[in-house]
Order: structure tokens, then C-alpha cells, then sequence
């Protein structure tokens, strides 16, 4: 019988789901589309992280960093319930809890751009950037991910985030393990920035790290790890 790889199910799932969505959930066309048809009363928000914005935004975006502690706070102060809001993320993740956060707090009319501005960029579309000389960087994809598991038999996840204390000291550590085990392919994704991969893992803590054995998840771990543990899961897998 022949296998379906866990990880081209996983899209699948995925995508099934994103299309399942409410009608608020637009497509990159459709959210400009919609923007535009609001233009000059939409308020339209970016909700990454003040060094992901920076690097590359929407024009006329204001940045709202929704992992802000005070996001509620600040969303009371600039935003106005009575017009239309437009959000978007890097990838589609924190965008939609962003929207969901609004609708509970009161916006009746929230529209959520789905791929987040990786599939803006990607698409070619218009952005501004505080950086003349930055480029977009483009997130790890599922199809990415897939290629990888199907290249390789024993494949390391590391979901880590770039203000994680505890992702920077376990970078060394892993990085020894791999240079020690041939067999192992140490794959870092960064979980703000591929958000739609770590979503489909259920990644909810960082930093927390999958093991994929001939295609299929065996092992998963969270936060700092003792390098002789770890290095005994490892071990067990080979």
C-alpha cells in the first residue's frame, strides 16, 4: 500500500479548513479589492512585531503589535468600532486571532487577509518599507516542509522565535547534535515567521521540537533540554 505522507495530509487538512473559513477570511485579491473600495475610511493594521513591520509593510498600515501585552489597550485608543478594520500578519496566524480578539472586543466589520503579507510579496503586490535595502524574506511553506520529510528519513524540528532566551541557548546544543549525527537533518523554523506550519503542529510553547521518523511525527519536546537527554531521544530513534 502506498503511504500518504503525513505531512502532504497535514496540508491538505489545512487547506481544507482555510477555505472553510467565514467570508471575512479574504484572499490577497479580495483584500485589496476591499480595501480599496473603503479606501480613505478603512483602518488597516498590521499586526507583526515592530522589526517585522520595518522591514516590510502594507502602505498607509499603522503597526499594532498584537503580542503586545497592552494590544487591548492601544486597539481602544486608535481604533474606531464604526469603521472597517483589515488585518494582516506574516503568514495568516496571529492575523486571525487578531480578528477574532476584535470581534470579541466589539468591530463588527473585521476582514483578515489570508497568507499574510509572505503571500503579498510573493504575489508581487505594492509594500513600503522603512529599509530601502531589505527584501521580503519568504516564509518556510508546507511544501517546503514536505520536501524536506520526504528527503529525509530523520528529520529534527526546532520551532524557535528570535527573542527566545531559551531558543538561543539550546541552539548550540542542537547544532552539535547534528554536526554528530550525520543521519539527522536539523530543520529551524521560526514559528512567528512560518506561523502556518506551526499551527498545523499545534506548536503553542517556545521553543518546542518535533522528530519526523520516515515521515511520521515519533517525538516532541518543549522549552530548555538537557543535551545528554536529548541526545538519548536521539539515540532511541535511530
Amino acid at each position: 500500500m502506498k503511504r500518504f505522507p503525513i505531512i502532504g495530509f497535514l496540508f491538505f487538512v489545512h487547506f481544507v479548513f482555510a477555505q472553510s473559513k467565514d467570508k471575512s477570511l479574504l484572499s490577497i485579491n479580495d483584500f485589496e479589492a476591499k480595501l480599496q473600495e473603503n479606501i480613505g475610511f478603512a483602518q488597516l493594521i498590521d499586526v507583526r512585531t515592530p522589526e517585522e513591520y520595518m522591514r516590510g509593510h502594507l502602505k498607509r498600515a499603522i503597526n499594532l503589535n498584537f503580542n503586545n501585552d497592552n494590544f487591548e489597550d492601544i486597539v481602544k485608543a486608535k481604533l474606531d468600532k464604526a469603521r472597517p478594520v483589515f488585518v494582516y500578519c506574516f503568514s495568516g496566524r496571529r492575523s486571525t486571532d487578531a480578528a477574532i480578539f476584535l470581534r470579541d472586543l466589539g468591530f463588527n466589520e473585521v476582514y483578515d487577509m489570508a497568507g499574510g503579507f509572505a503571500k503579498w510579496t510573493s504575489s508581487s503586490k505594492p509594500y513600503a518599507s522603512n529599509n530601502n535595502t531589505t527584501q521580503p524574506i519568504a516564509a518556510f511553506t508546507l511544501e517546503d516542509l514536505d520536501r524536506v520529510v520526504n528527503t529525509n528519513s530523520l528529520v529534527l524540528i526546532d520551532f524557535y522565535a528570535e527573542w527566545c532566551g531559551p531558543c538561543k541557548k539550546m541552539t548550540p546544543i542542537l547544532n552539535k547534535i547534528a554536526d554528530q549525527n550525520k543521519n539527522i537533518k536539523l530543520l529551524k523554523i521560526d514559528a512567528e515567521k512560518s506561523d502556518n506550519i506551526a499551527s498545523v503542529f499545534k506548536v503553542e510553547e517556545i521553543p518546542t521540537y518535533v522528530i519526523i521518523k520516515n515521515g511520521r511525527q515519533v517525538w516532541r519536546g518543549v522549552g530548555e533540554m538537557d543535551e545528554a537527554e536529548l541526545k538519548d531521544v536521539i539515540f532511541k530513534m535511530k
